[in-house]
């Protein structure tokens, strides 16, 4: 889904800025500490309530002020706006009604960031490649974000009984019963998404040179023990989690892992050679959604994260999945090289000129030349 126009209000360094979006390769440059970041930050504030920097949303307010507001209209004409408050209050409209939570945005504006941050997903936690599958998963299968909600829930049940040791099994059934039920729908979205996804990254790596990237693979790991029903591993884990307080088998445990001759991708790779295999899976997880909706690329600084082999080969990846891009970076012409080698309405970038907070819409392109 594409952005026509974002008008943000006290946001960061941003007293007022109200961004008119034609085309479909939008490039804001300017100099550190200009608002760039914060641009994208808002876009992103718009489509996920949040914002990719910081999960405090009082350090997104203005200095001085009480309030942020973020509004856009996406070219299907739907309205979304989002207003944070700093007693942590806020609110989120759609189409001027309210909306219950983050997730009816996040549907409305498929969101994916390529930062120095995104890099992370090989070398960070299980918690951040479960997020990234969980994205993929949740712009697909529209039943599994309820089931997620409703296995979260019984999982914090199930904990709250563990924590205050040996219990009745009785007890602990009724909870058993519906991580089973979820948890099973919540396994089955992630395989059968993961399937389409690893296809997908599979065939950008193969662009990428043979000798580095040939035999990287990734697998899905669902959490227990794959000879195991989640049934059975949650009966035979039943008396060690008694023992340690908390459920340590089932989906929220899952995990993607990246290996190059059965040893951890991220031990093998360059940082370079790791920030091309994150984008080659960042691309090839909105080509398994773009069936649905393609998603709005906010590319940040792309120059000081690849070369310019590299960012050209990103830029065409993102043309053949995303519906619109944001990209921001210090110097227009070095910004906008990778964009303008693209065809048709792709290699025709409107540039943006951002300086103390304030954004202004200078044309389209700027002359190559020495």
């Amino acid at each position: 889904m594409a952005l026509s126009r974002v008008v943000l209000t006290n946001f960061r360094n941003i007293a007022h800025a109200d961004v008119e979006l034609d085309g479909v390769v939008h490039l804001f440059c300017g100099a550190n500490g200009s608002g760039k970041t914060s641009l994208l930050e808002a876009v992103h504030t718009l489509g996920s309530g949040r914002s990719f920097r910081s999960r405090q949303s009082q350090s997104l307010i203005r200095y001085g002020e009480e309030s942020l507001a973020v509004f856009g209209r996406l070219r299907s004409g739907v309205a979304l706006g989002v207003e944070k408050l700093r007693d942590g209050k806020g609110r989120i409209r759609i189409n001027q009604l309210p909306a219950s939570s983050s997730s009816e945005l996040a549907a409305c504006l498929p969101l994916q960031v390529i930062n120095s941050d995104s890099f992370s997903a090989l070398d960070g936690g299980p918690g951040v490649r479960r997020q990234l599958l969980d994205w993929t998963v949740f712009h697909v299968e529209h039943s599994f974000s309820a089931q997620w909600k409703v296995y979260q829930s019984a999982l914090k049940q199930r904990n709250a009984l563990l924590r205050r040791g040996k219990i009745d099994s009785n007890l602990l059934a009724p909870w058993e019963q519906q991580l089973l039920s979820a948890g099973e729908v919540v396994h089955r979205g992630r395989y059968e998404v993961f399937q389409r996804l690893k296809v997908l990254f599979r065939a950008r790596l193969d662009e990428l040179p043979r000798d580095v990237f040939g035999d990287l693979d990734v697998q899905y790991r669902s959490g227990w023990k794959r000879e195991l029903s989640l049934a059975d591993a949650l009966q035979s884990s039943r008396s060690g989690d008694c023992d340690q307080g908390f459920t340590r088998v089932g989906p929220h445990r899952a995990d993607l892992r990246f290996t190059i001759n059965g040893q951890p991708a991220e031990a093998v790779l360059s940082r370079g050679q790791q920030k091309m295999a994150v984008c080659a899976l960042r691309t090839a997880m909105a080509a398994t959604v773009g069936a649905t909706e393609r998603p709005l690329f906010l590319v940040d600084d792309l120059p000081a994260e690849l070369d310019e082999a590299n960012q050209a080969l990103f830029a065409r990846w993102v043309r053949d999945t995303a519906s619109q891009v944001l990209v921001t970076g210090i110097d227009p012409k070095t910004t906008q090289r990778a964009w303008s080698a693209l065809d048709g309405a792709w290699g025709d970038p409107q540039m943006f000129h951002v300086e103390h907070g304030r954004i202004e819409c200078i044309g389209q392109g700027v002359d190559q030349g020495d």
